[in-house]
This record gives structure tokens, C-alpha cells and sequence, in this order.
């Protein structure tokens, strides 16, 4: 799941304004009475002179630049390609006009562009931009930050590039079709067919509803597929080894105090990669389904101090995958050496430990967490098991992630050392 840093928006820089100032100044002639029998006079007080109008303030270069992301938000929302180009100048103009188009159509809502930050230095500026949307239908909204460059012109500023290397969305790969069922939202390549793949999702929320009583499942989620894995790296942030995954749970939270508790899910989606996940029967298609929704499901009680283990375990345990004849086989000898270093809870204690993998060591990773999450739930029970899993959202649970907490909560739930268990995962496994 994705835990990002709480972002801090720098305001923009406020434009002084001058306005010239106008001093009315009044003389008043006051006449005396004359000596002799005609009448006084005295000259009336003339009335102040009328202000000119103040001058249009001119807008300054920052707020200029967010108006210009704020018509080009507008555009892209509305599916107006020629106008979405307008904002751009050079060969981004054409992109944005395969973009505008690719997006048109989509259920989308709520898109904007927020300017982060900027440096201005004559005609040529460097923006932060905070891209965000939603989709009619899913709570929450999806975001991702990338560097736009550009350029005054005679016809104001122009948007020169605009780059990310992860984090995509997914009409700026290519052409995208939309399909909805009761429970799902699909952005998807054009020209896959998408009939066992809602099935296949509709299935595993069913059987999500009948194992996991609380938390309930949110009541619509947003499916991204990725037509290969170079589509799926770039729809992602931080996530190594995509290429080898099926689908992947993408949680946006906002986390708080000592024990990392969860205090928001601000936005929820699955990523799907297709060819693996294609290749699989539809057993196959739902176990991974209900994987993902397990992790969509547990978004917001899953401490950002809970191991790697313990996340991908508990999806598994859910989704009936026990992979224990698979670590049984590493164990023996199959894995290669560099490998075998994920045969350990201690290793894989971090929470992003096993994101952080890839290929070989990957798969020998959630082989074990499988072993060791059916092994703790055929032990100790399944309510000892949910207890382990909430015990790192404890405020008295001492210590931040990592290897000395987790022996601290196991230790407290268990009854027995990290240590301790691992060996007897291994003794039941290899015995």
C-alpha cells in the first residue's frame, strides 16, 4: 500500500498592489461685512476633483501560471483537446491533444491542478504540480506530483513539458475504455476484453463479504488495468517487481501518532497487470481479487508499523493462497542463495520489505509470509492471529517499525520469541 508523506502546499507569492494616491485639498474663503450700505460677498467653497479609476491590477506571474493550470485542468475535465492544447506550446501541444483525447469520455470529476511551488526567472518557469482526479462513482481522489516547465509567449504563458517518471494516469498512455459494474469502476487499454475480468472482481467481493465481516468493503473501487509491466511501472510509485504481480492494492492514508494508526484512507484502487493476471483460470483470477480487496478492506486499520510479512500473510490467509508446500521447497534447497534471505520473519519485518523485492526473492517472500500467517492461525488460532495483526496499532506497543517491534508484539500476543517462530515455522515446514 502507498503511504506518502503528508504534503505541505507552499503558498504562492503575493503581487503587491499600487494604487496612485490622490490628495484633494479644499480652500475655504471666508468674506467679512463691509462698512457701508452694500451687500458682502464670499466666494463658495469649490467641490474636490473627481478620482481618475484606479488601474486593472495586472496579475503577476504566479497567479497567472495557476490560472493557466486552472484552464487546462478545465479542459482536460471537459474533454476539449483543442483547448487542453491551447495551454501548451511547441511539441507538447501535440501530447496533450493525444491526451485530451484519450481521456474524453471517461467518468471523470474533480480534476485540477495545483501549483506546489514555483520558480520564475524571466520567461521560463519550473512549477510543482499536484495532478489530481476522481471517478464518478469511487469515493476519494487520486494525485501524483510532476514537473512542469514553461514559458511566457505574446500570448502569455504556455506550458513547455511537463514530466513524471512514475505515477502516470492511465489516459496518458494511451487510449482508455471505462467499464462499471456494481461494485467497480474499469479504466482500462482499449481493445481488451474485459467480460472474465469482471467477473472475476464481482466474485471476489462476494467472497470478501462472506469471510471479513468488519471492516466492510468500501461500496465501489476504482480498477486500473495495465496493459503490460512497463504500463504497470508507470502507474505505480515505489513498488519494485510489478512485473511479476498480478494486481496490486494502491492505499493513499494519512497516518498519526506513535503507532502509525491510520486516521484516513484518503483514496483506494487496484491496479491490475494484465498478461499475468489474463493467464490465470478464473480460481486463479478470484483468489487474486480477493487478495487486493483484503488490503483495500484493512486500509484503514493497518498500522504503518505492521511487517511486510503480516500484511501480504493476512491477504493471503483470506484469499485461501497457502503456499506452504512452495516455502517448504526453498527451505530444502531450491532457492538461491541471495534468495533464501527472505526464509525469515526477521527479514521481511519492515513494512515495505517485500515491496522492495523483486523476481526470485519475491516469490520466496510471500511463499513464507503464506506458511507463517496459515501456520500462526492453525497454532494459535485464528483470534490470535487478528489480535497480532491489531497489536501494532497499539499506542502502548512501544517502538517504531521494524525488526524490534514486531519481536515486541509477537512476544505480547504469541507468548513466544520472533526467534522462536521462526524456527518452528521451519521445523513444521521441512518435518
Amino acid at each position: 500500500m502507498r503511504r506518502p508523506a503528508g504534503r505541505r502546499l507552499r503558498p504562492p507569492a503575493k503581487v503587491p498592489l499600487w494604487a496612485p494616491a490622490i490628495a484633494v485639498v479644499a480652500a475655504l474663503l471666508l468674506g467679512g461685512c463691509g462698512g457701508g450700505g452694500g451687500p458682502s460677498s464670499a466666494n463658495s467653497t469649490p467641490a474636490p476633483a473627481a478620482a481618475p479609476p484606479a488601474k486593472p491590477r495586472k496579475p503577476g506571474d504566479v497567479e497567472q501560471l495557476e490560472q493557466l493550470m486552472k484552464r487546462r485542468a478545465a479542459a482536460l475535465a471537459a474533454g476539449r483537446a483543442r483547448a487542453y492544447a491551447a495551454t501548451a506550446a511547441g511539441p507538447q501541444r501535440d501530447r496533450d491533444r493525444e491526451v485530451a483525447r484519450n481521456a474524453s469520455g471517461l467518468p471523470l470529476r474533480d480534476v485540477s491542478l495545483h501549483v506546489d511551488s514555483s520558480d520564475v526567472s524571466g520567461r521560463a518557469a519550473t512549477l510543482k504540480v499536484r495532478a489530481v482526479y476522481g471517478v464518478r462513482g469511487v469515493r476519494g481522489t487520486f494525485d501524483t506530483t510532476r514537473r512542469v516547465r514553461a514559458r511566457r509567449t505574446k500570448q502569455g504563458w504556455k506550458v513547455r513539458s511537463e514530466s513524471t517518471k512514475r505515477e502516470r494516469f492511465p489516459w496518458e498512455l494511451g487510449a482508455v475504455q471505462s467499464r462499471r459494474s456494481p461494485h467497480f469502476v474499469v479504466l482500462a487499454p482499449q481493445g481488451l476484453p474485459l467480460d472474465a475480468l469482471m467477473t472475476a472482481l464481482e466474485a471476489g467481493y462476494a467472497r470478501m463479504g462472506d469471510v471479513l465481516k468488519k471492516p466492510r468493503l468500501r461500496r465501489r473501487y476504482l480498477v486500473v488495468v495495465a496493459g503490460g509491466a512497463q504500463a504497470a511501472r508507470s502507474l505505480t510509485e515505489r513498488i519494485r517487481g510489478v512485473e511479476s504481480l498480478a494486481a496490486i492494492s494502491d492505499a493513499q492514508v494519512q497516518e498519526t501518532g506513535s503507532a502509525k494508526r491510520v486516521s484516513e484512507v484518503v483514496s483506494q484502487r487496484l491496479v491490475v497487470v494484465w498478461p499475468p493476471f489474463s493467464a490465470l483460470d478464473a480460481d486463479g483470477q478470484r483468489r487474486v481479487v480477493t487478495h487486493e480487496l483484503t488490503h483495500a478492506a484493512l486500509a484503514g486499520v493497518t498500522s504503518g508499523r505492521t511487517p511486510s510479512w503480516l500484511i501480504e500473510g493476512i491477504a493471503l490467509y483470506v484469499s485461501e493462497d497457502r503456499r506452504s508446500g512452495d516455502a517448504a521447497r526453498y527451505l530444502a534447497g531450491e532457492a538461491s542463495g541471495r534468495a533464501r534471505r527472505a526464509l525469515s520473519l526477521r527479514a521481511l519485518s519492515e513494512p515495505d520489505a517485500i515491496a522492495r523485492l523483486s523476481g526470485e526473492g519475491q516469490a520466496v517472500a510471500y511463499a513464507y509470509a503464506s506458511a507463517a500467517s496459515f501456520y500462526i492461525a492453525d497454532r494459535f488460532g485464528r483470534k490470535r492471529f487478528i489480535e497480532l495483526y491489531n497489536a501494532f496499532n497499539d499506542e502502548d506497543l512501544p517502538g517504531r517499525a521494524g525488526l524490534d517491534t514486531t519481536r515486541r508484539a509477537i512476544r505480547r500476543t504469541l507468548g513466544i520469541s520472533l526467534g522462536r517462530l521462526d524456527t518452528d515455522l521451519h521445523i513444521a515446514l521441512l518435518g
